[in-house]
């Protein structure tokens, strides 16, 4: 809630998070030649032009971002 309204003024913690993540999702698409795309890449293997899942191995960070790749729908990215 804004301050204006009573509120203590934060951000909407969630909101940024997704914003935060999906940005990296896009940043993996476009730059797949950069340094994190060909991390990730190593670690989690691609199948069919995209970076694998990782299960439970894979990083909570990567699990999220993969879960916006699957909720938007990506089709040949990562």
């Amino acid at each position: 809630m804004s301050k204006e309204v009573g509120g203590l003024g934060e951000r909407r913690l969630k909101e940024c998070n997704i914003a935060l993540l999906a940005k990296w999702c896009w940043r993996c698409l476009v730059d797949r030649d950069g340094l994190w795309f060909k991390v990730l890449s190593s670690r989690y293997g691609e199948e069919r032009g995209r970076i694998r899942e990782g299960a439970r191995l894979g990083s909570a960070w990567w699990r999220e971002i993969v879960k916006i790749r699957d909720v938007i729908g990506v089709e040949g990215g990562i």
